[in-house]
């Protein structure tokens, strides 16, 4: 009975209190986090170094420098530094990084001589966050542009759609293979060389995590705004890393006499 008595409230008090409750509940509710994809009103510049981890797909190309110099997106300096050889395509779901998680697709079409060395470039790269356009551009001189993107994973498929102003320009299906082995960018030295602005950065990241032997079933892509990866030389077998963690350092001004990292 002393139980009952305690929870029944008294109907004289019942409204007050009621607002009473309402208001301390209102004065108490903390501000909303920021989190995920920030709004293009966030003033911060997001500087390096950046912090990445997600899960992301590899595929190697060998490049036809034919295809690559007419159809990569280069611009004239480009061309005339470019040799071919080794490049890649990206997909990458960052679940954290510097400014929340976002989508990226990104295409490094071989290398390209600058200062007597060789260095990798890219030259088309899709995200799905507008803070990631603007600090990417700033930061390290990539060409970032701005995609919406549909990534859906079941089972061992990866499907992966992109679209721009809602017209769908990139469809991917991946599937992994196999067990999981440990994978490092340290053994190969990455290094970017980007240009901007008659600036040229360059930044040699590094990261870490767990891959898995990928196969690229099905790709379309529209010409006209992406690269075709396969005319260009791609192959269907590569890497899934699931997850990884990754730095991307301050870029180092570059002139002449610099040395590339």
């Amino acid at each position: 009975m002393k139980t009952q008595e305690t929870t029944k409230a008294k109907p004289k008090k019942k409204a007050s209190d009621a607002s009473n409750k309402s208001a301390k509940v209102e004065s108490k509710t903390p501000k909303a986090k920021k989190t995920g994809i920030r709004s293009t009103g966030d003033k911060r510049q997001f500087p390096a170094p950046w912090k990445l981890q997600g899960e992301g797909f590899l595929f190697p190309l060998f490049s036809k420098k034919a295809y690559n110099l007419e159809s990569s997106f280069m611009d004239e300096e480009d061309r005339k530094s470019y040799g071919g050889g080794l490049g890649a395509l990206l997909f990458v779901n960052y679940s954290s990084s510097d400014v929340g998680p976002y989508h990226e697709v990104l295409y490094i079409p071989g290398n390209f001589e600058w200062n007597g060395k060789k260095f990798k470039r890219i030259t088309r790269i899709f995200v799905s966050s507008r803070e990631s356009v603007e600090a990417g551009r700033r930061n390290w001189a990539i060409p970032k542009e701005q995609a919406d993107f549909v990534w859906t994973r079941q089972n061992s498929v990866t499907k992966i759609e992109v679209s721009r102003d809602g017209k769908l320009f990139l469809r991917a299906s991946i599937r992994t293979i196999g067990l999981n082995f440990p994978v490092s960018t340290s053994p190969f030295g990455l290094s970017l060389l980007q240009k901007q602005d008659g600036e040229y950065l360059n930044t040699s990241f590094n990261g870490t995590g767990k891959g898995k032997f990928a196969r690229l079933e099905n790709l379309w892509i529209d010409e006209t705004v992406f690269p075709d990866f396969l005319k260009a030389g791609g192959f269907r077998t590569g890497f899934g890393i699931s997850p990884f963690e990754m730095v991307f350092p301050e870029a180092i001004k570059q002139t002449e006499s610099s040395t590339i990292q």
